[in-house]
């Protein structure tokens, strides 16, 4: 979206961001208690700031301001384009941002988008080539999900899906009409991880939907059993586990053997293990690992792996996640270690580390170690505030909620902990509106 329609820096960062008026002033006042500032905002003050309607805004309301959004607030309250010239030449950008370097890079990015998608538009026929480069950015984006945040992951997604929607618009050929839902169903299929990581449920769920309704049209077996795992993936998080049950029961005999049943059969551990039932985690895990042994390589869901990979490192993170919930801190242990160690053999399994040392630090708890659940996220610290993932943070909020128990609320080691937590996840809150590309 080109930046000229916007007002203010602040009008752009807010529009462009994942959050309302009313969540972005909540988020910003969250913002103000960490800093221990007494700063509200109200949505009507914030749509004056997005107009650049400001008479007088009070010195601490700066302060938080430009914590919170990473820009000094008479830039925030100019142009967009003159914003980044200002930063760039003034070098008074805000320590948390490269404005030179990431801005540059990501208005490179966005105009070669915005080239791509005109070109595609009035376009008369629909080039074989470009459906090559849509398919081979959407498995790059699968494989580089781990290492891109949140918002540029949203950006990129979009792009691909929206220019796959127009070049189906352009073509009869039942080949490219194939090849493009396939992309499109695998962008939505991103487009839905991405906003299960943002905490957006409704919008997850929709995106999995629409990715297994493309899937469905074109009889793509392994997209179809990702797209119905992944709602049931994202009902578990919402708490509605005997739906996630019901959504695998209704999936796992059409999916294919290997890889994509062992994923389903593990989330439906996961399920099972919400809803207090141990003896059915061990079945569901008993049949993923039976499918996990016969896995082959398919050209999306294991050779190409990232975000669509399911290899063994993911594969044992997830029981151990099973088994963490229903309470068997050991077996956890021993089977997040291995997924841990198997990440270096297993570069294409999707795992995301971060996750199991979560996990790892929750299932060190349990067993009564908290030295060594405190080892565990030694590298979790170090993850930058906007491409901290709810399942990472949602994870340090459950892990908390262990601190706070009978065998650790006299602990003062468990009181810094939990501290540590709460200010992890509020660095998250505050910069996950931060357009980062």
């Amino acid at each position: 979206m080109a930046t000229a329609q916007y007002r203010t820096l602040l009008e752009q960062i807010v529009h462009e961001g994942p959050w309302t008026v009313e969540e972005t002033c909540r988020a910003f006042e969250a913002r103000a208690q960490q800093m221990k500032e007494s700063a509200t905002l109200s949505p009507r003050q914030l749509a004056r700031w997005m107009r650049g309607d400001v008479a007088q805004a009070r010195a601490v309301a700066q302060r938080v301001a430009e914590a919170f959004w990473g820009h000094r607030f008479e830039v925030l309250l100019g142009s967009p384009h003159e914003a980044l010239e200002f930063e760039r030449y003034s070098g008074t950008a805000a320590s948390g941002l490269s404005v030179d370097i990431e801005s540059l890079e990501a208005a490179a990015v966005m105009a070669a988008h915005e080239s791509f998608e005109h070109a595609a538009r009035i376009a008369g026929t629909v080039d074989s080539d470009d459906i090559s480069l849509l398919q081979e950015s959407v498995l790059e984006l699968a494989r580089d999900y781990q290492t891109k945040p949140p918002l540029q992951l949203l950006t990129e997604a979009r792009h691909i899906r929206n220019v796959a929607y127009l070049l189906l618009d352009k073509t009869r050929r039942p080949a490219q009409t194939s090849e493009l839902y396939q992309v499109a169903g695998q962008a939505c299929g991103l487009l839905s991880v991405v906003s299960f990581d943002l905490a957006r449920w409704d919008a997850a769920e929709e995106q999995a939907r629409s990715a297994r309704t493309y899937a469905e049209l074109i009889g793509d077996a392994h997209l179809e059993a990702w797209s119905r795992g992944t709602q049931a993936l994202i009902a578990n998080w919402r708490g509605q586990s005997r739906r996630a049950v019901e959504l695998i029961a209704s999936s796992v005999d059409a999916a294919p053997a290997g890889a994509s049943t062992a994923r389903i059969r593990a989330i439906e551990a996961r399920a099972w293990a919400e809803l207090g039932r141990p003896d059915q985690v061990k079945e569901s895990l008993r049949l993923a690992d039976i499918e996990m042994e016969q896995v082959q390589d398919s050209e999306l869901y294991s050779a190409t792996g990232g975000e669509f990979g399911w290899g063994q490192s993911r594969h044992s993170a997830c029981a151990g996640t099973a088994l963490l919930t229903v309470g068997q801190g050991e077996s956890a242990v021993a089977r997040i270690q291995d997924a841990i160690a198997l990440v270096p053999e297993d570069p294409l399994g999707g795992l995301a580390p971060a996750r199991a040392q979560v996990d790892l630090a929750t299932a060190e708890l349990l067993a009564g170690r908290l030295d060594a659940s405190v080892d565990a996220l030694e590298s979790v610290w170090t993850i930058p505030a906007p491409s901290r993932r709810h399942g990472v943070t949602g994870r340090m909020e459950q892990l908390s909620r262990r601190l706070t128990g009978r065998d650790w609320r006299d602990s003062t080691e468990a009181v810094e902990l939990r501290d540590q937590i709460e200010v992890f996840n509020a660095e998250a809150v505050s910069r996950l509106a931060l357009p980062t590309a």
